[in-house]
């Protein structure tokens, strides 16, 4: 498994998963809002697993800052 880039929130994984793939998705925190954020991380398809742009899921994708992270016991 190699991290794609980036927190998201829940409802931007649509935009970066895509079918016949398989994801690792883990807890990474809350934006300074109280929105929790994830981290996701793909399946290398027999791709180099030390370069994270093999398994990016969207081509070109871009992440953006969210602010600051709060990690906040669950």
């Amino acid at each position: 498994m190699v991290r794609i880039p980036g927190l998201y929130r829940r409802w931007e994984l649509p935009e970066v998963l895509k079918n016949h793939q398989a994801y690792r998705i883990e807890d990474a925190g809350a934006h300074q809002d109280g929105t929790p954020l994830l981290a996701v991380y793909a399946a290398c398809d027999g791709d180099d697993p030390a370069d994270p742009a093999a398994a990016a899921p969207v081509a070109g994708l871009r992440t953006r800052p969210v602010g600051p992270i709060s990690r906040q016991a669950a």
